[in-house]
């Protein structure tokens, strides 16, 4: 039995690395699906940058997040399930290369399946990729779809 840990963004690269995971696993495994909501979102401090003037907590409710990412979890994870009998979700807050870093070693995964999105070195340099962390960084093997 093997345990994967495949994050997902909602992203084109993400979905296809459901599929990839897929392809890699067999009925007894288990497969981990993640989904990381960016610190500041959850707490809405960029959004509250970006638009002052507009009171947040009328539109966005807290948790509405959360919520809405686990509705997507569940929802693949039901599409899954004939193919993997063991699929956990999982929505965590915070910086999303730490996150996947820190639930590859709590879950103890044999490999992390994530998807690359192709920012270029401008993006990489600007933004900094998880994909690129989490490669350096992780203690297991890292399978990336493109």
């Amino acid at each position: 039995m093997k345990r994967l840990l495949i994050a997902y963004d909602g992203s084109d690269a993400s979905k296809k690395a459901v599929e990839l995971g897929l392809k890699c696993s067999n009925k007894d495994d288990e497969i981990i699906l993640l989904t990381v909501i960016p610190a500041e979102f959850s707490e809405s401090s960029f959004t509250k940058m970006l638009l002052p003037t507009i009171d947040l907590s009328s539109i966005v409710k807290s948790g509405s997040f959360k919520e809405k990412a686990m509705d997507t979890l569940s929802k693949i994870s039901d599409e899954i399930k004939t193919k993997v009998t063991n699929v956990e979700i999982s929505v965590e807050s915070g910086d999303p290369a730490d996150e996947i870093l820190l639930s590859a070693k709590k879950h103890m995964v044999d490999i992390i399946i994530l998807g690359y999105k192709g920012y270029g070195k401008e993006g990489r340099f600007l933004l900094g990729s998880v994909t690129d962390k989490v490669v350096r960084y992780a203690g297991v093997s890292v399978l990336v779809s493109r």
